[in-house]
């Protein structure tokens, strides 16, 4: 179940936001009586309940607004009990002087908003032993390990914990939870509010994750890079997984660059069966496979990693085949004869990252001339030297004149979405112009090279691609292409332009 905070100044604008909750299907709902900015009126904000409860006084110590009395909240949470409410949040501090009555049920909570503490385990066991019907753990991650240390506390408990890493390090404890016995999750409600870092909404949990049909035995796939709180992945992914009626999640864990080996060692209690790889781990990947496929080997690049049952790692790149179906097809498809359309362009790519490479392998594969540019020169030297094709500084990118033009950067990213990597002087009528950036799908590069009478393919188009490949690794099934456009369609609305 997930359980949407709903917090607000006026009594009025909470109750309309509860009832807006549950018109919107939420079944529970943590009411912050903190946030009220006036006196509690308890029998007011009790009134109605639209759907199920937890009534909370959080303290200013553990991330909430109360600033009265200790004694005066404690009093409210007493009132509560005695109203009937379903569940109640009680600190493992005060747990001890709040005590059951009728048939409300205890949380007893721990929170720490500065680190996780090593004895962790040994705190949950102590709220347990506090009359709890529920357990909660909220810690700060600073790393991956700590926020696997969170997570299996949960594993370990008896009562039923929800153990939550908080910052976007942890984001993935709030979705994995359920795996492990989690009664239910937490999630903003308003799209304009956070209660806290790493805080899914509601709507995500339910359209892109799926939460409520996540059990033990939910197997685990998750996309990795840094930064990762962009990324269409999960969302596509888990409407395929769900479409094709396998038991699967992907969720975004963000693994810091330069500690690929380490991360992946830290989250291996997790039985992760696949991997989407992003943004820096796409050359690093190579050292931890057992076997590779021809497009990884020939592109030294890899974005897609499945882990055999006996833990041997294989690599795939998806990233390859897509770009160049979607450059061809720009073009019209393959010429007569299985010809590629490219043979014989004259192509500039910007970037000499993990983008880059198999897209320049391939352009050069299909007969294509290639110049490389990147704003660290010695790099596109070096990946030229590798591709057998040419490079140019950065400065010179606008000045050439080339059929076709590629974007492998970041540059234009959300939220960055007013960069290019290209000036306006750089397009001219007539030229291909595709960019890898997907989020958003209408990019500034874009909108320049539209302006100026080019041919565009955006990175939704690759991208959708791509995912439809690794799709089809993950699960052996053909993928549900449409609808993973559909959900990309959906996802990018809000701020395709």
């Amino acid at each position: 179940m997930i359980c949407a905070i709903l917090g607000r100044g006026r009594h009025a604008a909470l109750a309309e936001e509860w009832k807006a909750a549950g018109e919107a299907g939420v079944e529970l709902a943590e009411i912050r009586v903190d946030c009220l900015r006036r006196e509690p009126d308890l029998k007011r904000v009790l009134r109605e309940r639209p759907t199920a409860m937890v009534f909370t006084v959080r303290r200013g110590v553990d991330g909430g607004l109360w600033r009265g009395p200790e004694e005066k909240r404690q009093r409210l949470i007493r009132e509560a009990i005695v109203a009937g409410v379903d569940f109640v949040d009680v600190e493992m501090d005060v747990a001890r002087e709040i005590r059951r009555f009728g048939k409300t049920q205890r949380i007893v909570s721990y929170h720490n908003l500065k680190q996780t503490p090593p004895d962790l385990l040994e705190i949950a066991q102590q709220c347990e032993e506090m009359d709890a019907d529920v357990v909660k753990i909220a810690c700060r991650a600073h790393s991956l390990a700590e926020a696997m240390k969170i997570l299996q506390v949960a594993s370990k408990m008896e009562t039923p914990t929800i153990a939550i890493a908080m910052g976007e390090i942890g984001s993935f404890t709030r979705v994995l939870g359920a795996k492990y016995g989690a009664p239910f999750t937490y999630a903003n409600f308003n799209v304009d509010r956070s209660f806290a870092p790493g805080m899914y909404r509601f709507d995500e949990l339910k359209r892109d994750y799926f939460y409520d049909e996540i059990n033990a035995e939910t197997e685990v796939y998750a996309v990795i890079g840094d930064p990762i709180g962009h990324s269409l992945s999960p969302p596509i992914h888990n409407a395929a997984f769900r479409s094709l009626g396998q038991n699967k999640v992907m969720v975004p864990i963000l693994m810091p660059g330069e500690r690929l080996k380490a991360s992946l060692d830290d989250v291996a209690w997790l039985g992760i069966k696949g991997y989407s790889i992003t943004i820096p781990h796409k050359q690093a990947a190579l050292a931890l496979l057992t076997q590779a496929d021809g497009a990884v080997d020939r592109t030294s690049a890899c974005n897609t990693m499945i882990v055999k049952d006996d833990g041997s790692k294989v690599g795939y790149n998806t990233d390859y085949r897509a770009a160049m179906d979607s450059l061809e097809a720009a073009y019209g498809g393959p010429l007569e004869g299985g010809v590629s359309p490219l043979m014989g362009k004259s192509v500039v790519i910007l970037g000499a990252g993990g983008v880059a490479r198999p897209i320049g392998f391939g352009m050069v594969r299909r007969g294509a001339v290639v110049t490389l540019c990147n704003r660290n020169d010695e790099k596109a030297t070096k990946l030229a030297e590798e591709l057998s094709c040419r490079s140019t500084s950065w400065s010179m990118r606008a000045s050439m004149v080339p059929d076709i033009v590629i974007n492998c950067t970041p540059v234009g990213m959300h939220p960055n979405v007013d960069d290019t990597p290209m000036p306006p002087a750089g397009f001219r009528p007539g030229m291909v112009v595709m960019d890898t950036v997907y989020h958003p799908e209408n990019t500034m590069f874009l909108k320049l090279a539209r302006e100026r009478e080019c041919k565009t393919v955006s990175g939704v188009d690759m991208f959708i691609r791509q995912a439809a490949l690794q799709s089809q690794l993950y699960t052996g099934q053909e993928p549900p292409v449409e609808l993973m456009r559909d959900v990309v369609r959906r996802k990018l609305g809000p701020i395709r332009s």
